[in-house]
């Protein structure tokens, strides 16, 4: 499967069970596939850069405060 292009948002940084979600500002959410610990960041607005990986996930290559 190709990558696509790199996306950059920015929204709330929920965890729903094991999952980490960004929780869009208008709504919606996006799950994501993120390596690392990013519990301090829970809670938080936060800019997330990755690549779309499928109709609502996010491959995450960075996640930092917004």
């Amino acid at each position: 499967m190709p990558r696509e292009r790199p996306i950059t948002l920015e929204g709330l940084l929920l965890l729903e069970g094991r999952q980490l979600v960004l929780q869009m500002p208008g709504g919606g959410q996006w799950r994501l596939l993120a390596l690392g610990r990013h519990e301090r960041l829970l809670g938080s607005k936060v800019r997330v850069e990755g690549v779309r990986e499928g109709h609502d996930v996010i491959g995450v290559d960075k996640i930092e405060p917004a």
